[in-house]
């Protein structure tokens, strides 16, 4: 089921069960933790849009999608400095800028989101998850099967696999 809005396009898979292993050998594939309920914008929703949608939903990245493909991911700290960031490409390009062009509102998630990204496949396991995480200093991955982004796996997903994993959970 795809619900669209203007500022944004939710795209909702099948909720998983509770968190745990399935059977041997998939108990620490990415599918089995991953967050499957994506919350996404489009290139030329604006930043504020997208503001809203991390506040609204409490999450701290975006998986930017056109027709479903992955093109990119913009985070909270992206959006924030939004505005900063397009003053000074403005000004290194000496270009005549007005307020009007500096506000959230009429700046598009394609000119601060990251279009080089990372990405795992359901398949792969949660400690290759852990490490580029940590390596990388990010909060979340994309999941994609082929093209189709299906899923994002965030470190509080890691964090939950590992607990239950170590036979520790409370």
């Amino acid at each position: 089921m795809i619900e669209k809005t203007k500022a944004r396009r939710t795209i909702t898979v099948a909720r998983p069960k509770a968190a745990g292993p399935r059977s041997p050998g998939t108990s620490t594939r990415i599918e089995n933790w991953m967050t499957k309920r994506i919350i996404t914008v489009r290139p030329h929703d604006s930043v504020a849009d997208a503001r809203s949608a991390l506040e609204r939903h409490r999450i701290n990245q975006l998986p930017v999608v056109v027709n479903g493909r992955l093109v990119g991911i913009v985070t909270d700290r992206d959006l924030r400095s939004a505005s900063d960031s397009m003053r000074v490409s403005g000004m290194a390009a000496r270009a005549d800028l007005v307020q009007e062009d500096v506000i959230p509102e009429n700046i598009t998630v394609e000119t601060v989101m990251s279009a080089k990204v990372m990405k795992l496949k359901p398949q792969d396991a949660i400690e290759r998850a852990a490490n580029l995480m940590r390596r990388e200093r990010i909060g979340g991955i994309p999941v994609v099967d082929g093209k189709r982004l299906v899923g994002i796996i965030t470190r509080s997903d890691v964090l939950k696999a590992f607990i239950a994993l170590s036979g520790k959970a409370s």
